[in-house]
């Protein structure tokens, strides 16, 4: 970001939290949130925070909310024809089944509903207990053209199907017309490939050789005879990352922290060129073979952009997610156990005892088929009752695969339902970026979909429950000592049932699993076992980054995934770097990014670094609010903030624009005190302009959180105060639009780089403690004091 002057200061306030170009609107309350869906149709009333007397008269009148615009809507297009795929029921008329719907009638699906489809007018059903399997053979509708069939009796009564109608109508086959793709169920079953060692036992000797992927050097070596590989016991999962070259030096980052803790992984490839590089640096890495066959027509085995940055290009994006489930497919069908990670997800500790189930709050999840991250920010989905964020968006950027029938059924559903996604992909310009489509929802659609088993569970006061989960625990590794472990648990549970509520907070904290099946492209129903890892640990960037939840309470997480972040481009994940260079967990810097004198990159340095030597840095806090007079009044900088929400939230903080110790937490306080904070960096950037230097940013402030949904009082809905008290220490991208600056004419350093052990110690820190040495405020709006190096 070039400098900014004069006038600009105030402009900048308003931008505070809007840097990448997301604009914030705060609800207060239950209510007030649901109007949130109505700024699509009108602007909520808004208000400047100026003084009342500098307000028109008309301002100052009581604001009426406009109403809304009444929607024009049109009938829809007539529907194409359809007909009951073969086999089906042909004859017209009359009603055939226990479904009470006509012998034409056939099913259609779509985001996991099933609806029968009967009559001229195609009216459609909603099949409200679907049997197992039901959804796979159906027809899929494409697109949004489920509104082209009306609802019987006007989604009244008699439209939903009760439980004995489902059934019946899950009898029928899928319909068949333009629109719709045919059932994810095919009719030809094939068998599921097993390991030659059977399910959860491990690979057997020679398997590199049955293998459909070819493999460098390095891990050839690392699996061979004598490796360090070599007799990996079943049950120990193997790591694995998967990339392009475009993206080398998040990849080299990744294997850095997982070579630190000598964890056993393999680099999966997207192209040619990284499994090249990969050798280089010493990483065993794998790729899909080429040739003809079975593998070939799975799809393309490399990936390709013209995009440095996969996640913004729709068609690599979804093609690399195909390829990398076939990759979970290829390790699982071996007899290996896999941990699966993203490549902006960096491993801190060894996660192999929350895996094995060494932990005693992991002791259920050890035994799953899946184990999966999730998107969850507060401990609120943290129990049984929210069923440890099962039911919320589950991320796959940490996903544990066990080698079973389970996992492997969802791997094919997910490859498969991908497939069917880029049929539409394939539809969109050439050119377009979108982020919004990714292999992770359709893992959540394909986990949701399945058939959920309300009964089995093995923290039920019900002996029959937990002996039904048992039966399928027992079912995914029959391995004598897997077996004795798991009655051990399932005892110790039961103990602690028995124990009743002396025992109720250490029963509480066993995290629990879901039993769900799905049709195998066997025909076969098979059942899966899922549960997810807890979320301070395997933290998401929100609780790490944003909350500082772990460093507040004074542990470091197991891995950490950096997301909740801005400013990624089709260029470059400028916020995920940026990110992680605060928290010194970026590895891969050249030496010269820490020099006095030096260039910040190779091999192709920026001219800018060329003509810098030295650093500046600021001392101190940037706003001490403790010594700010009581009332505060800024009314250049408040004069630019629209306040926006319910009506009883605008008068408040109308209310109080003059005294920020008062005004309730949420965005336009954060923007009012945001501008003096922007007002120091400015001045100090133009001094290390001036002076040649090299700006070191100091810590920033956030009185508000940035999201993309509702804020409630400036959090995330759902964090508590004390999880995230305000204001809070913010990542840069919060603030500021990362690549701006990354392309300014202007070098800066994370507010941590004098913290790195890789600074020079022939350039040794001038003030061994400098955020200890504090500062007034209103001589750092004059002065931007500093010290220079």
């Amino acid at each position: 970001m070039k400098p900014v002057h004069g006038a600009a200061v105030a402009a900048l306030g308003a931008l505070a939290l809007i840097g990448c170009g997301v604009r914030l609107t705060h609800f207060n309350g239950p209510a007030t949130r649901r109007a949130a869906v109505q700024l699509v149709e009108h602007e909520q009333p808004s208000h400047r925070l100026v003084p009342e007397t500098q307000q028109p008269a008309a301002a100052r009148q009581p604001v009426v909310a406009p109403k809304p615009r009444v929607p024009v809507t049109s009938a829809p297009p007539p529907p194409a024809a359809l007909s009951p795929r073969a086999g089906g029921d042909t004859k017209g008329g009359g009603k055939a089944g226990g479904d009470g719907l006509s012998a034409d009638a056939c099913l259609i699906a779509k985001w996991g509903g099933v609806w029968a489809l009967e009559g001229p007018r195609r009216t459609r059903y909603h099949v409200d207990i679907p049997t197992p399997g039901c959804d796979q053979r159906s027809a899929e509708v494409e697109g949004d053209s489920l509104a082209t069939f009306p609802k019987a009796h006007g989604g009244g009564p008699g439209y939903a199907l009760g439980a004995k109608g489902s059934k019946a109508a899950c009898l029928r086959r899928a319909c068949a017309g333009p629109g719709l793709r045919k059932p994810a169920l095919v009719e030809a079953p094939t068998p599921l490939q097993a390991p030659p060692n059977g399910w959860g036992l491990g690979p057997a000797p020679g398997w590199m050789e049955g293998s459909p992927l070819r493999f460098n050097v390095v891990a050839i070596k690392a699996f061979a005879a004598g490796g360090s590989y070599e007799g990996m016991p079943p049950g120990q999962p193997l790591l694995l990352v998967f990339g392009g070259a475009s993206v080398n030096d998040m990849l080299r980052n990744w294997a850095l922290h997982v070579q630190r803790l000598a964890l056993p992984y393999v680099v999966t490839c997207m192209d040619e060129s990284l499994f090249t590089l990969a050798g280089n640096h010493g990483m065993p890495a794998a790729i899909f073979r080429g040739g003809s066959g079975e593998e070939a027509s799975a799809g393309p085995g490399v990936v390709t952009t013209r995009w440095k940055y996969f996640r913004m290009d729709p068609r690599a994006f979804m093609t690399m997610g195909i390829l990398k489930v076939r990759f979970f497919l290829a390790f699982l069908r071996a007899g290996f156990d896999i941990l699966c990670a993203d490549l902006d997800v960096l491993w801190l500790r060894d996660p192999r005892p929350w895996v094995t189930g060494q932990v005693a709050t992991s002791a259920l999840i050890s035994f799953a088929d899946i184990v999966v991250s999730t998107d969850v920010t507060s401990d609120a989905a943290e129990n049984d009752r929210a069923s440890w964020g099962l039911a919320q968006e589950l991320n796959t950027g940490m996903l544990l695969l066990r080698s079973s029938p389970g996992a492997a059924v969802v791997c094919e559903a997910w490859v498969d339902r991908m497939k069917q996604e880029m049929v539409s992909i394939e539809k969109l310009p050439k050119n377009m970026l979108q982020w919004w489509s990714n292999d992770q929802t359709f893992f959540n659609e394909v986990h949701m979909r399945a058939t959920l088993d309300g009964f089995a569970n093995p923290k039920a006061t019900d002996a029959a429950r937990r002996e039904r989960a048992a039966e399928h625990l027992r079912s995914i590794d029959r391995r004598p000592a897997r077996t004795a472990a798991l009655d051990a648990a399932l005892k110790r549970l039961g103990d602690m049932i028995a124990a009743g509520p002396a025992k109720a907070g250490e029963l509480e904290d066993v995290r629990g699993l879901q039993f769900r099946s799905r049709i195998g492209c066997d025909g076969q129903h098979h059942s899966f076992a899922i549960g997810t890892f807890p979320y301070e640990l395997f933290a998401s960037g929100h609780t790490f980054f944003s909350q500082s939840l772990q460093l507040r309470r004074g542990f470091s997480p197991v891995a950490v995934h950096t997301t909740f972040q801005f400013c990624d481009t089709a260029e470059f994940a400028w916020g995920k770097r940026s990110r992680l260079r605060e928290r010194l967990l970026w590895l891969v810097d050249p030496d010269s990014y820490y020099e006095r004198v030096g260039p910040a990159s190779e091999p192709q340095p920026e001219p800018t670094e060329l003509e810098y030597s030295g650093f500046l840095h600021l001392d101190g806090a940037l706003l001490d609010m403790s010594s700010w007079p009581r009332p505060y009044m800024r009314s250049e900088a408040s004069a630019a903030i629209k306040v926006e929400g319910s009506r009883s939230f605008i008068d408040e903080t109308l209310a109080r624009k003059s005294d920020v110790h008062t005004m309730r937490d949420g965005p336009a306080r954060h923007l009012l005190l945001d501008s003096f904070q922007r007002r120091l960096i400015h001045d100090a950037l133009a001094l290390a302009r001036a002076m040649k230097r090299k700006l070191i940013l100091p810590p920033l402030q956030c009185w508000s959180d940035r999201y993309w949904n509702a804020l409630v009082r400036g959090r995330f809905p759902g964090v508590r105060a004390d999880a995230q008290p305000l204001p809070f220490h913010c990542p840069f991208d919060h603030l500021f639009d990362n690549e701006k600056w990354a392309h300014s004419d202007a070098p800066i350093r994370e507010h941590s780089f004098l913290d790195s052990h890789r600074v020079p110690d022939r350039d040794p820190n001038p003030n061994p403690n400098p955020r200890s040495t504090p500062f007034s405020t209103a001589t750092a709006c004059r002065t931007a004091t500093g010290t220079t190096r």
